[in-house]
């Protein structure tokens, strides 16, 4: 029988792709001020209705109150709040921070960054307007002006490790892993448990070719938490390229732990399990990556190839051949991966391949 290679769907990193789709996402950057809320009122908002209601002209509480419904992700009433505060207050600067805020939640990329254009024309030395307009700039993928705005964020505070951490960002989607990785690295020196950098500085380090460097960061963040999933997820492809498939399988084993409902997580480990002939339990994981996202091609292509390579009996072929033509009614018009491996399937139902 022919050998084919396995048509693996993920090119790249994974937690390249899920930060270029939402660079903001971090834990460590503090992009507003510590709100004054009181944590331990039963309504998030009751109290400032109260006080609101009987003062209409209270510049705090419309602002708290803002903060409140942005924590419970009603942005569009937060926006009503805060851009009620800055009317009470022109120059509220706090207030500009958590609309743009609010406004980036709701993809309004260039209104959050007109916000913090007026915020630093109040005052040009707000560092926070300046990581925050990066960080919408980031979104919109205008790269090098966002490094202006985190140079000028480290100008006026050179300790300012949320800048130093979106500037790294904006350097890796330039492609310039060197200068990432010097960012990455002070983000650690101020924040040494910070596993999300030692996972993103992984990354950089192998785009360089540094393997060895690339796995001790690895390690070194799941040493840190060892539960945190991109960590494995990350280490499971370096261990994939080396050749170590049975690895590969054990660290998306952990990363799966708490990502039970993340398709792609399956997918992958499926792919794996592939690699390490392991036919049957990669088709569970298709299984389940399908009935968590039915509506994705490359899963029932997969599945198919799972099939096709568990061989043994014609209920094999026929799997396989009933998971290709799915791929393919799923696919686009030009969804061309499981042709050959189709042939094949249909001469071994027939009984040209034994």
């Amino acid at each position: 029988m022919k050998v084919l290679p396995i048509l693996l769907i993920f090119s790249g990193s994974f937690i390249t792709t899920v930060f270029a789709q939402n660079p903001n996402t971090t834990t460590i950057i503090i992009d507003r001020p510590t709100s004054t809320v009181n944590q331990n009122i039963i309504s998030p908002t009751a109290n400032y209705d109260r006080v609101i209601a009987a003062d209409p002209t209270n510049v705090t509480a419309y602002f708290e109150r803002g903060v409140a419904k942005a924590k419970l992700k009603r942005y569009g009433d937060a926006i009503a709040d805060f851009s009620t505060a800055i009317a009470l207050k022109p120059d509220f600067l706090r207030a500009y921070n958590e609309r743009s805020i609010a406004k980036r939640e709701l993809k309004l990329y260039s209104e959050a960054i007109k916000d913090c254009d007026q915020a630093i024309q109040i005052d040009p030395k707000y560092k926070i307007a300046y990581n925050n307009r990066a960080i919408a700039k980031l979104d919109i993928k205008e790269y090098q002006s966002a490094i202006e705005d985190l140079d000028n964020a480290l100008q006026i505070d050179p300790e300012f490790t949320g800048a130093y951490y979106y500037r790294a960002r904006a350097k890796s989607f330039l492609g310039n892993s060197q200068e990432a990785i010097a960012d990455f690295t002070r983000v650690i020196q101020q924040s040494p448990i910070n596993v999300e950098a030692f996972v993103l500085r992984s990354i950089e380090k192998g785009r360089m070719g540094s393997v060895t460097d690339q796995l001790a960061d690895l390690n070194q963040a799941i040493n840190i938490n060892q539960r945190y999933a991109l960590a494995y997820l990350e280490r499971a492809r370096l261990e994939e390229k080396q050749g170590h498939f049975t690895e590969a399988v054990a660290d998306m084993d952990k990363a799966i732990v708490t990502n039970v409902t993340e398709a792609r997580y399956f997918t992958l480990r499926g792919t794996y399990k592939i690699k390490a002939n392991q036919f049957s339990e990669a088709i569970a994981d298709f299984d389940r990556a399908i009935l968590l996202k039915p509506e994705i091609a490359d899963n029932y292509n997969l599945r198919g190839y799972a099939y096709f390579k568990l061989a043994g009996n014609r209920d094999n072929y026929v799997n396989a051949l009933t998971n290709y033509d799915l791929a393919t009614s799923l696919g686009k018009a030009d969804y061309k991966p499981t042709f050959e491996y189709r042939q094949l399937a249909l001469a071994a139902t027939q009984g040209f391949i034994k």
